[in-house]
């Protein structure tokens, strides 16, 4: 098992992103035989992950079923309307389920040029869940550094220019808490993707250090939503 396959698929797509060349009966072929090696590789990670990752993401992992972990290449146009058709890459949601938010899991991409990278975060899509994730890193700020720290990885996601009105500027959380989504992700050079095997030693070793910080995330988003913190509430924590 390689990723031969899949980065061929992936490169050619790129090129020729549009419905025609995607139908063609041999460029089909191509597609099915890629998605079948990446179900393949994702039914590995399962287990992989689920060996390093707590009781509540790994149980629900390893049950989970690999083909529901996968994301579509073609795009859905309603959303994406000014963009080809097809998403040019393998995409999958190692989590209990690709639609449960909680707990969170880990998130895969496979492309050519670099692009392949492995990570979790949180991602936030209503204002209560921003709420939570924020109040969180405010109230605990020294484990979240720390699990910042061990994942080995820099902060990356959409940020917001001043901090929410919710927060005081003041706080020693500020620049974080100008996030709207929390991610870290490890990325792999081409070079990088050889057997699936030694790939799965790869994202174990990197699961098992992001681990604290997926364990922060899925606490502030499974937690109660909390009061924002006043400036006079710092000292005592």
């Amino acid at each position: 098992m390689n990723f031969d396959n899949m980065l061929r698929y992936c490169a050619l797509l790129e090129q020729h992103n549009d419905r025609a060349w995607f139908h063609e009966k041999e460029n089909y072929k191509l597609y099915t035989a890629a998605k079948s090696d990446f179900t393949e590789l994702v039914e590995l990670l399962k287990f992989r992950v689920a060996s390093v990752a707590s009781p509540d993401l790994a149980e629900g992992l390893i049950f989970a079923d690999a083909k529901g972990l996968l994301y579509r290449i073609p795009r859905d146009m309603r959303v994406h309307k000014n963009q080809p058709p097809y998403n040019p890459s393998w995409r999958a949601d190692l989590s209990a389920g690709r639609h449960i938010e909680i707990p969170i899991g880990y998130y895969l991409r496979i492309q050519p040029g670099g692009r392949s990278h492995f990570g979790t975060g949180a991602w936030c899509w209503e204002a209560e869940q921003l709420f939570q994730v924020r109040s969180r890193i405010s109230l605990h700020f020294g484990e979240f550094l720390d699990a910042l720290d061990a994942s080995g990885c820099a902060l990356w996601g959409d940020k917001l220019k001043k901090v929410p009105a919710d927060f005081d500027p003041l706080d020693p959380a500020a620049e974080f808490l100008k996030y709207k989504s929390w991610l870290v992700s490890r990325d792999f050079a081409d070079a990088e993707l050889t057997d699936f095997e030694a790939f799965g030693d790869l994202a174990a070793e990197t699961a098992e250090r992001m681990e604290p910080l997926r364990q922060f995330f899925n606490a502030a988003l499974a937690g109660p939503r909390r009061d924002p913190l006043r400036a006079d509430d710092w000292d005592a924590r």
